[in-house]
């Protein structure tokens, strides 16, 4: 017995011996000491449960004007939940691009659809695509909103409109909600309650037209050759050629007098 274990008790003066500490106790209570501070163990959970990401809304552009397309898709693509999946500046070739899947909305300028365009946008409403068609003035002044609305397509909204106004319009229509501008619906509803003739509502043939495919479709029905409408508007004859050939598939024309004919019928003043 070592003089550590023997104490002795004041006042008493017995003697009482103390418990002997387990062989290496005082090593690992020195070991322990010296160790530096670890963080206690976390019981493991499995893995973490993560919130799915919000599904992308996928867009069409269909938009002639090339600036104005950069600057929907710089929109668009601002926004974590929307993504542009392709462009085009023809309506024809929409039902091509949106063949695949994925596609959720398409976006168009109002003066690319045309009646040559109706059954496609009818075909795209029906497999659920939304269709937003921005109109060239505000609310939709220029015709064709009743045609298109019986197409199905439930977004109508001034092409100038703001950003965040589009890009909720695009959220919308991808949850199948219509988006319908305010003038928009008030012209509707004059429509429905027979304050204004349905004629009012009927898209003019030249309206489809872009500016420069209509300049070319007048100089057309005053007789010009397409060398001559060159040299008056400063293009190439292959430029005039592939203008002509959009206004007549657009227009759903097969010759230069068919097309001159609608030309002097829609430019001729109302009696």
């Amino acid at each position: 017995m070592s003089l550590t274990d023997v104490g002795t008790d004041p006042g008493h003066g017995d003697v009482r011996l103390r418990p002997a500490e387990p062989p290496g106790l005082r090593a690992l209570l020195h070991d322990v000491a010296a160790a530096p501070d670890t963080p206690a163990p976390r019981p493991d959970l499995g893995p973490c449960a993560r919130r799915p990401p919000r599904p992308l809304v996928q867009v069409l552009l269909c938009e002639d004007q090339e600036v104005f397309r950069l600057g929907l898709r710089a929109i668009f693509e601002s926004q974590p939940d929307i993504a542009v999946v392709a462009e085009t500046a023809d309506l024809m070739e929409v039902d091509a691009v949106a063949d695949g899947p994925g596609t959720r909305v398409v976006v168009v300028r109002q003066s690319l659809v045309g009646s040559a365009t109706l059954p496609l946008l009818r075909d795209l409403c029906q497999r659920g695509v939304g269709v937003l068609v921005l109109a060239e003035s505000g609310g939709g002044g220029r015709a064709g909103l009743m045609d298109v609305l019986q197409c199905g397509v439930r977004g109508f909204l001034p092409r100038r409109s703001a950003a965040q106004r589009l890009v909720d319009a695009v959220r919308a229509l991808a949850r199948q909600e219509p988006v319908l501008d305010a003038a928009v619906t008030r012209q509707l509803v004059r429509h429905l309650t027979g304050e204004v003739p349905s004629q009012t509502m009927v898209a003019r043939a030249l309206d489809r037209l872009t500016e420069r495919q209509r300049e070319v479709a007048e100089l057309v029905a005053q007789g010009l050759s397409n060398e001559e409408i060159a040299g008056r508007l400063f293009l190439s004859s292959a430029t005039v050629k592939s203008h002509l050939t959009a206004v007549m598939r657009r227009l759903d024309v097969r010759t230069r007098t068919q097309l001159a004919i609608l030309v002097n019928r829609e430019d001729a003043p109302a009696a």
